[in-house]
């Protein structure tokens, strides 16, 4: 991309946005990352949803109009390098999420007691995943999905070439899968418009 930003890192935060604009409020999401470095290695979560994704996200609609271009420039910037070094850490194996799926594996096949931890409000929130995402990097492939991993949720595989993104989005809520493809078309055409130079139209 001519804007030295990561294109993944772009669509994750264009899905923060369109899930923001449709509830007013960011959600645990879901993002594969290959660990196919290591031996018998497949998958490690990157989570997408961050404080710099709310930052940014925020001030495309809360705020918006308040910041300048070059703010939002620099806010963008911030969610790509953050999300870069996340999808780092991922493919080396610093993850949490697959660390902690083992523990709870080992301690439930020793007839063990689960540690609070897995029990705990808060971790059981992150791993309701309203927002599965997975890209497949291929040219031989252009299009292909898959379900949401909740009721509650969506299912998004998408795929960057050099002039065009595409994405398939499932979800059993077909109301709100209508409006989140609208929305998410919405949040790119923002994202590019600030890319471009360009000041961000009033809704």
């Amino acid at each position: 991309m001519k804007q030295n930003l990561s294109p993944d890192a772009v669509f994750q935060l264009a899905c923060q946005m369109a899930i923001y604009r449709q509830y007013r409020k960011l959600v645990p999401s879901y993002e594969a990352c290959s660990t196919a470095a290591f031996k018998h290695g497949r998958t490690e979560t990157i989570r997408p949803t961050s404080i710099y994704t709310k930052k940014c996200t925020t001030a495309f609609f809360d705020e918006r109009g308040k910041y300048s271009t070059e703010d939002m420039k620099n806010l963008i910037d911030e969610c790509s390098r953050y999300h870069k070094r996340l999808q780092l850490e991922a493919t080396l194996g610093q993850g949490f999420d697959r660390h902690l799926f083992a523990l709870k594996y080992l301690v439930q096949r020793r007839g063990g007691r689960i540690p609070d931890i897995y029990n705990d409000p808060a971790y059981k929130n992150i791993n309701h995943i309203i927002v599965s995402t997975s890209t497949l990097g291929s040219p031989a492939v252009h299009y292909g999905g898959f379900g949401p991993v909740v009721p509650d949720g969506f299912g998004v595989g998408y795929n960057m070439f050099d002039n065009w993104i595409g994405c398939i989005i499932t979800s059993y809520l077909e109301e709100d899968l209508e409006e989140l493809l609208k929305n998410l078309e919405y949040a790119l055409n923002d994202i590019f418009d600030i890319l471009e130079g360009r000041k961000l139209q009033q809704y």
